[in-house]
């Protein structure tokens, strides 16, 4: 069976009754698993097929003895020696050896980082997100040992300075692209024994940053997306986050079993505290949830080619944005806005904090800035001290 091999997992499995023996293959690496038997040995195999095109059992060591570390990097290893073989085999050069033997950066996302970030993180879309729309158009092809700092610096900058992307998603490109490096070194990736993010600084960011929507530029915003023809989603999933305050990755991942129309309630499985959350359905998105064409799928935002949510709607997003005239403002400032509103009608940070998902009330504080006008006319109340 397949499961996520862990030092811990290791350690306590044992072999299940009736049994003589029992095999756990690893998520992260094909054909690697642990044999554990029913005397209590516990032992690390390969599954390789080799150079003559005939499948083969390594014995990598005791489970007992050698690390769960030190197994994946003998597997690595083992793996990476029988494609040299098959080389050889096929007649390849030394010139075109040499060439293919470090993994470019597309291979090992698909063999390592993407098995590995499923297996460790919670919330990975993001990651996914970033390495889809940002590293690997760059560098899917590209060996990794020849991914050079200056190339990384450059695209950090870039995307500030040229694309005019948020600072915290160039700093998101850092910081995932090292994460991958850092993982290649860890299983001893052939080729791979530096990391070329590091000293690279990130850009520091505002996190006081005060940019929300005025009525009217929200209502430009929603007639430009009703006109784009990028997504069909688009001119649902913007409206959503305006109404609830919710996270993108919050909307884009909603079901319809998350919705109680019987209760009005829409309730978010795993919020980014980790704690699912309750909102209210008000008269205002129910009607826009009435009017999401139906799927016969799980998710109201099916992505029409994979029938899954989608990864990202960055080019339908800043297609909208750019032609209302608001290149600055980004999807996450949606959020903004929605606080903010809240905040002008005279809600209180308690009910903001309830509804943004919110652990602390210091996070809720940075959403509650008031609008020029609103500041204007509680200001203008003291004046009235002083009306004839």
């Amino acid at each position: 069976m397949k499961t996520n091999l862990t030092q811990v997992f290791v350690k306590r499995v044992e072999c299940v009754q009736d049994k003589s023996k029992q095999e756990f293959y690893d998520n992260e690496i094909i054909g690697f698993m642990l044999e554990v038997r029913e005397n209590g040995t516990k032992t690390y195999y390969i599954r390789t097929k080799g150079a003559d095109g005939k499948r083969r059992l390594k014995k990598l060591g005791d489970a007992k003895i050698m690390t769960l570390k030190s197994a994946r990097v003998k597997a690595i290893k083992l793996k990476r020696a029988i494609e040299e073989q098959k080389d050889i085999l096929i007649g390849k050069s030394t010139k075109e050896k040499k060439k293919t033997s470090v993994l470019t950066l597309g291979v090992f996302y698909d063999t390592y980082y993407l098995p590995h970030i499923k297996n460790h993180i919670k919330s990975y879309e993001t990651n996914i997100s970033i390495f889809k729309n940002h590293l690997l158009p760059k560098y899917k092809n590209t060996p990794m040992d020849e991914i050079s700092k200056a190339s990384i610096m450059k695209l950090h900058s870039d995307m500030v300075q040229k694309k005019h992307l948020a600072a915290a998603t160039a700093n998101k490109v850092l910081i995932f692209l090292s994460s991958a490096f850092n993982i290649a070194i860890d299983l001893e990736i052939e080729g791979v024994s530096q990391n070329p993010t590091k000293g690279i600084k990130e850009y520091k960011l505002n996190n006081q940053r005060q940019r929300y929507l005025t009525k009217e530029e929200a209502q430009r915003l929603l007639d430009a997306i009703n006109q784009t023809e990028q997504n069909i989603h688009l001119k649902y999933i913007v409206p959503m986050l305006i109404l609830t305050g919710a996270r993108k990755g919050e909307v884009l991942r909603a079901r319809y079993e998350d919705f109680n129309l019987n209760q009005l309630t829409w309730t978010i499985p795993i919020s980014k505290s980790g704690k699912k959350r309750i909102l209210p359905i008000t008269p205002q998105l129910l009607e826009l949830y009435n009017s999401i064409p139906k799927t016969n799928g799980e998710y109201l935002f099916a992505s029409p080619v994979t029938g899954k949510p989608y990864v990202s709607i960055y080019n339908s997003w800043n297609s909208a944005r750019t032609k209302a005239g608001l290149k600055d403002v980004r999807m996450h400032d949606l959020r903004h806005s929605f606080a903010s509103a809240l905040v002008n009608s005279g809600r209180s940070l308690y009910e903001v904090q309830t509804l943004l998902g919110h652990s602390t009330s210091t996070m809720t504080q940075r959403y509650a800035h008031l609008s020029n006008e609103s500041l204007m006319s509680a200001a203008s109340c003291a004046g009235d001290l002083m009306a004839g």
